[in-house]
Order: C-alpha cells, then sequence, then structure tokens
C-alpha cells in the first residue's frame, strides 16, 4: 500500500493499526524490544487515544534556575515539524508536570499528533477536553521553574530499555507505545498492514462459529 503524504500514512495508521499487531510484526522481523515497558505506567488520559508519528525529542533535567525557565522548551515547540509526536523525557524522574495545555495548544497549531510523556503533564482536564492524545505516568499540577527545565531537544532519549532517535515513528493507543526502527519501518508498517487484514479474516471465521484450530491452521495468527 502507498501514502501520498506521511499525514495519510499516520492517519491511516491511527484508523487501522492497535499496539499488539505492530508489536507482532517487529517480533517476526527480529525487534523483540521496541514497545516502551508496561510497567512504566505511562497510560493514555483517555482511553480512546490513539496517536502516530514522528519522535520529537525533549530531555528535561533538575534546575533550580528561575531566570528564562522555558526557554529551550519555547525554542522546542515553535520549530515543530507537521505530524511531529512529541516525546518528553527525564534525565531523572521528578513530581513536576512537563506537558500542559498550552503547550499542547501551540504544538496542535503545528499539526503535531499528539505527546508521549515519560512524567507528568498538567492541565490534565483540558487536555482531555480539547481531545489532544496525550500519554503520561500521570498528572501533576506542579510547574517545572525553578525546578526543572528543558536541556535539550531533538536528541536521542531513553524510555525504559527502548531507545528514541529523532524522526522515528511511534504509535501509542491504550495497549502501549511502540517504537518503529527507522531501517525497518516500510517493511514494519507493511507487515502491519497484511497482519491487520490477516486478523480481519480470522475475527469473521471466530464469530461465524469457525473454531480456534481452523483459524489456526489456515491463518497462522491469532
Amino acid at each position: 500500500m502507498t501514502f501520498k503524504t506521511e499525514t495519510e500514512l499516520f492517519d491511516y495508521m491511527e484508523a487501522h493499526f492497535y499496539a499488539a499487531a505492530l508489536a507482532d510484526s517487529l517480533d517476526e522481523t527480529g525487534f523483540r524490544n521496541q514497545v516502551i515497558d508496561p510497567r512504566l505506567g505511562i497510560r493514555p488520559l483517555r482511553s480512546d487515544f490513539v496517536t502516530a508519528g514522528r519522535a520529537a525529542t525533549l530531555l528535561n533535567a533538575p534546575d533550580p534556575r528561575e531566570k528564562d525557565p522555558y526557554e529551550l522548551a519555547i525554542r522546542a515547540v515553535d520549530q515543530l515539524k507537521r505530524d511531529s509526536l512529541i516525546v518528553a523525557t527525564w534525565s531523572e524522574q521528578r513530581e513536576p508536570g512537563i506537558m500542559g495545555e498550552l503547550t499542547a495548544t501551540a504544538m496542535r497549531a503545528r499539526k503535531s499528533r499528539g505527546a508521549v510523556v515519560d512524567g507528568y503533564t498538567r492541565d490534565a482536564r483540558k487536555l482531555l477536553s480539547m481531545s489532544f492524545p496525550t500519554f503520561a505516568r500521570g498528572a501533576s499540577p506542579i510547574d517545572t521553574a525553578g525546578r526543572t527545565r528543558i536541556v535539550d531537544y531533538d536528541c536521542p532519549v531513553r524510555i525504559g530499555h527502548v531507545e528514541i532517535t529523532p524522526g522515528d515513528i511511534l504509535f501509542a493507543d491504550f495497549d502501549g507505545i511502540v517504537a518503529i526502527p527507522k531501517e525497518a519501518e516500510a517493511e514494519i508498517i507493511e507487515k502491519t498492514i497484511e497482519r491487520v487484514t490477516t486478523e480481519n479474516h480470522v475475527r469473521q471465521h471466530l464469530a461465524a462459529g469457525g473454531t480456534m484450530a481452523e483459524a489456526w491452521e489456515k491463518y497462522r495468527v491469532l
């Protein structure tokens, strides 16, 4: 399947893909450590949130200075590209919320597709009301000013055992968050399209009363 633009690709992924199918495709291709560890507790703020896009990374670190606390944050958000997906991480976990509703508003205006936050977000109710797909460990009202700040962006980051490079495709839904290695993205996407199609056939077979054994024998997918 071909897509005229990346926007079309990511729209298709959000409509038809699911994390489990992508994870299976990655496993079959030899990439068995591309799912962010669910034990980290990074969850969608709302169960129906789904997002796919290219990673735009932010690295936060503790910093007690109060002068220009948002300097790099402003620079990073203002240069976001269409179809980006913010990936905000920490050098070490702290209590402030490192993403919020005003930032999300600016991101949406730049056609960003959502945010994965290895930490806490602020303004959770407002993020929910604007239906901005946000995945985080939870919510915190605590501001970053005088506590922490972005120290780098568009840099490689790590969430658990998964390394994320700027521009990597990420997919996130209620099941979890999957990072697709750049060198294999075309193969993984095509394989997942095929897998989702096959699983649709299996679903129809089972819904019609067919047995699990028959489905496995015919499709080798369960």
